[in-house]
């Protein structure tokens, strides 16, 4: 998605027997550009992480699936809108960058899924938010309380 992304058409226009194409990812920045954005991100900390620059007691599985699923939903969300309006009455039609963006996001959230499940994760958790919150703060859930601290002197002696 990194360089097809930017240099295949996300707009065409059909008039009168011919066809030309044009705009990119941020001419939809709220969609589009947010998605591409989102895509590469992911993918830079993957490569990040795989070469171990990344520290380890952070859970990259779910980032990495959030991150990846809303590029994905704001893609669809994209090719329901379709081409934006050129003016003077013309309106463009999704065109072979958008669509090709919409599957490299697709591929992304599922690379990212894979890596959720190998990292342990399962598609429940993703409902649970008590474990979500507890993955995020670095505690498994079986920890035990720290003790109370010792009750103050009371000045006799």
């Amino acid at each position: 998605m990194l360089v097809l992304g930017f240099s295949l058409d996300w707009t065409t226009v059909s008039a009168f027997g011919e066809s030309a194409g044009g705009d990119g990812p941020f001419n939809y920045f709220l969609t589009g550009g947010i998605a591409w954005i989102l895509v590469v991100a992911v993918g830079v900390l993957a490569f990040l992480r795989a070469g171990g620059r990344l520290p380890e007691n952070r859970p990259w599985g779910i980032i990495f699936l959030l991150a990846a699923g809303l590029a994905t939903l704001l893609m669809i969300i994209q090719i329901i809108l379709g081409g934006r309006d050129l003016g003077f009455g013309i309106k463009g039609d999704r065109g072979i960058g958008m669509w090709g963006a919409l599957i490299w996001s697709a591929i992304s959230v599922a690379g990212a899924f894979m890596d959720f499940q190998a990292s342990g994760g399962d598609i429940k958790d993703l409902t649970n938010m008590d474990k979500m919150k507890q993955s995020f703060s670095g505690s498994d859930g079986g920890d035990t309380p720290p003790p109370p601290p010792p009750a103050a002197p009371t000045g006799d002696s």
